[in-house]
């Protein structure tokens, strides 16, 4: 799901960046192109619930033996790892497209929806250091044509919300990092956001909850269907009239459709198995550095305006996305693969700073 996620969002900005609008006729396949790239905001919600699910689930697990400092070393290691050099590199393209290309995707003069802007404002070092603060979207904007980050800047401080939260409830104590919840003061979708969120925690909870017991009594095949109908003719209906409102609805479908699966436990197919190595490896990488990459292409492939939806531009589309799924594929192996070495490095640091802590109280 996570591959599917990412692939959608993937092709939904290669379409924006290189696709005219819409006019009133196309083709079958350029009508179903449009169709499909309208799903880019719905699927970074579906993002949220499957965060939500994870990230509940490690709290759920360490909240016997709180501490903060592990928490966010697994937490910043998973997500830095991958930030700080597709901030590089996508800086890097960027500033080619600006300043050596002078390209009009990057000047915002082919107006399309996810690039209406010129980002040469957007590449100073205040918007940088905004961005591996992990404030782009709420105080400062994305790092230059990386307009999807928006998103992972709620996800962060969404992994502070939910255990300042939790900790707080268990331990009749206030957390002092609640006070990161005034963020929502700033940017109020992030509210709106943090719901869906937690409908993955909620899911979470329900199956550490009932999941085992229930297994125990078969369930029908037609339960997953009727979820899966929901959830498609949801996904229909947000497409027709807009997300906006509809957001918390759509969660809820997802979240449904997922405690069926799992109540469910089909096996796996065979095929499905190269999707979810993807998934699990570069999906994150994939997300984090594949609009740089896209907008560089544009760059090289577009004059003042964008393309007519006609076959062969349609095909550049899918070389573009598919360009970068495999760069971003092997960016994910020299970065996000080492995650762990990474988080296991700052463990140790953390375990050498308490050690000397400790001395220093005995002496």
């Amino acid at each position: 799901m996570r591959c599917v996620l990412a692939v959608v969002v993937a092709f939904a900005h290669a379409w924006y960046l290189l696709i005219e609008d819409y006019r009133g006729q196309a083709s079958i396949a350029a009508s179903a192109g449009y169709f499909l790239a309208g799903y880019a905001h719905a699927s970074v919600i579906l993002f949220f619930v499957l965060s939500g699910f994870w990230i509940a689930r490690s709290v759920d697990g360490r909240v016997g033996d709180w501490h903060w400092s592990s928490y966010l070393i697994d937490r910043l290691a998973r997500l830095l790892v991958v930030l700080l050099p597709a901030l590089a590199i996508g800086g890097a393209l960027d500033a080619i497209g600006v300043y050596v290309l002078g390209s009009s995707t990057h000047l915002g003069t082919t107006d399309t929806y996810v690039l209406r802007k010129d980002v040469t404002g957007a590449l100073d070092w205040p918007v940088l250091l905004g961005n591996i603060l992990f404030l782009q979207g709420i105080v400062v904007a994305p790092f230059g044509t990386n307009g999807p980050l928006w998103s992972l800047a709620y996800e962060f401080w969404f992994y502070i919300w939910f255990p300042a939260i939790v900790i707080s409830w268990r331990l009749r104590r206030l957390s002092i990092f609640l006070v990161f919840i005034g963020l929502a003061w700033i940017s109020p979708f992030m509210v709106i956001g943090f719901g869906c969120w937690l409908c993955g925690a909620a899911l979470h909870r329900l199956t550490k909850t009932h999941l085992s017991d229930f297994r125990r009594v078969p369930i029908g095949r037609i339960w997953l269907v009727v979820a899966g109908g929901i959830l498609i003719t949801t996904l229909v209906v947000v497409r027709i009239v807009g997300l906006g409102g509809l957001e918390l609805v759509l969660a809820g479908a997802f979240t449904l459709f997922l405690y069926i699966l799992l109540r469910k436990n089909p096996p796996s197919p065979r095929w499905l198995r190269s999707f979810a190595s993807y998934g699990a490896k570069a999906s994150f990488s994939l997300y984090a550095l594949h609009f740089p990459i896209m907008a560089f292409v544009a760059a090289l492939l577009l004059d003042s305006e964008r393309l007519p939806p006609a076959a062969d531009n349609i095909a550049l589309v899918g070389f573009t996305l598919a360009l970068a799924v495999v760069t971003c594929g092997l960016f994910a192996f020299l970065t996000e693969r080492h995650t762990a070495r990474i988080r296991s490095f700052f463990y140790a640091k953390l375990l050498s700073v308490q050690k000397a802590q400790d001395r220093r109280s005995v002496s």
